[in-house]
Order: structure tokens, then C-alpha cells, then sequence
């Protein structure tokens, strides 16, 4: 049985690709095995109380915002 696996494709500086391919080089891995080692390591850290808290409410649908536009969102985000 093989794995169900999806693409990602993602654009870097080319300075950033290079950085990249140095450190998978140095720690004797591939590139994509370290972005995976990365991604892991951050879905496996524990969100702070102020994330939970947003997290709780907006599953529960409790002060949610919404807005009719982007223009309108970055406003209220003063952005």
C-alpha cells in the first residue's frame, strides 16, 4: 500500500534556496526532508493561551468579526 501524497510548490529568493540547500547539505539530508522535519516541529508546538483562547472562540462562533472586503479588513487591522 503506498502513501496518498499532495505537491507543494512554494517560491524562495534565490538567496533563501541556496541557504536552504547548504543546511540540507551540511546536516547530510535533502532539502525537502528538512522543510518536512520544520513543518513538523511547528505543528507540534503547544499554541499559547492567547491562541487557544481565539481558537475556543471561533469555534464556538464568539466574537468573530466580519467584513465585506479585504480593503475593510486591513483597515480594522489598521494595516
Amino acid at each position: 500500500m503506498t502513501a496518498k501524497t499532495s505537491r507543494l510548490t512554494i517560491d524562495l529568493p534565490r538567496a533563501k534556496h541556496k541557504r536552504l540547500k547548504m543546511a540540507a547539505s551540511i546536516m547530510g539530508t535533502t532539502m525537502k526532508d528538512l522543510v518536512l522535519m520544520s513543518v513538523e516541529e511547528f505543528m507540534h508546538r503547544k499554541p499559547n493561551k492567547v491562541t487557544v483562547k481565539a481558537i475556543k472562540q471561533s469555534e464556538t462562533g464568539k466574537n468573530l468579526k466580519k467584513f465585506d472586503s479585504m480593503d475593510d479588513l486591513f483597515e480594522d487591522l489598521g494595516i
